[in-house]
């Protein structure tokens, strides 16, 4: 599935550290592979070429002059003031509360990394996808923080995406979508989720990162469909507004739900990590 950044021609790299400023924002949900796909495919692409890592210098901000953040765009990955931890979960496609074993000095450390992919001799650059760009950060990790780190199925709590009685409340197409999408907004406290020739895999990965747990599809739909999802958060009761949480959400407005259950989920232990080498 490819994303489409709704914004710039960078893409908005959603993580726990990341604080939004602006009363409106929008982003393009991340495509998930999950940690095995990351660790393979990262074994099957080339390094890169010029990677520069040093610990974050926050002497000279005040707290609230602080910024974080993550980005991949034109080969080039970036992360300031960003903890190790973070940068494992996006490059292993791991939640964070799905890590364990990450301790000592470079558990409290901030880093910032800036890693290029360069041209060719003959001035080309290589056709990497963002994916590729993202799992290409683990041998980038192995190396400067001689990070040491193994996959470890445990049964956790999940929730299943199911269809309720009858048909869906949307079109779903038979059509072979080449430029599938799926977007976040959110303005004050209403949140919205658009899909464009979306899967119902992909809008299980999508609901994944919102309600914080592993959401597995157990619809049975097959094909695409365009999809608007709106909800509130809780702090619209503190101003007097009506909170409409996801799951009334996706119960009303799409005819699914989202069902508790349990499941294998793979965790990531990190075996070893150190303070990076120099640049």
């Amino acid at each position: 599935m490819t994303q489409h950044p709704s914004r710039s021609s960078a893409k908005l790299l959603a993580f726990a550290a990341a604080v939004i400023l602006s009363a409106s924002a929008t982003y393009a949900q991340l495509a998930h592979q999950g940690s095995a796909a990351a660790i393979a495919l990262a074994a099957s692409l080339p390094p890169y070429d010029v990677a520069s890592i040093k610990q974050h210098d926050s002497s000279k901000e005040s707290p609230d002059q602080q910024s974080y953040n993550m980005s991949i765009h034109d080969d080039i990955f970036t992360a300031t003031n960003v903890p190790l931890e973070q940068i494992i979960e996006f490059a292993y496609d791991v939640k964070a509360d799905l890590i364990s074993g990450l301790s000592g000095p470079v558990k409290s450390a901030n880093f910032d990394i800036e890693a290029k992919v360069l041209a060719t001799d003959a001035g080309t650059y290589p056709k990497l996808t963002d994916t590729q760009l993202q799992s290409m950060i683990i041998p980038l990790l192995v190396d400067r923080f001689h990070l040491k780190a193994h996959l470890q199925p445990k049964t956790q709590p999940i929730y299943e995406l199911v269809a309720l009685h009858g048909e869906p409340k949307f079109k779903l197409s038979q059509t072979d979508e080449h430029n599938s999408s799926v977007n976040m907004s959110a303005s004050n406290n209403d949140d919205v989720l658009t899909t464009k020739g979306a899967t119902m895999a992909d809008l299980a990965q999508a609901l994944s990162d919102l309600v914080h747990r592993q959401v597995v599809d157990k619809t049975g739909l097959t094909g695409t469909a365009d999809i608007t999802l709106k909800w509130t958060a809780d702090e619209a009761a503190d101003q007097g507004g009506t909170v409409v949480p996801i799951f009334t959400a996706v119960q009303e407005q799409l005819g699914l739900r989202l069902q508790p259950a349990k499941g294998p989920v793979d965790t990531l232990v990190v075996d070893h990590a150190e303070m990076p080498s120099a640049n």
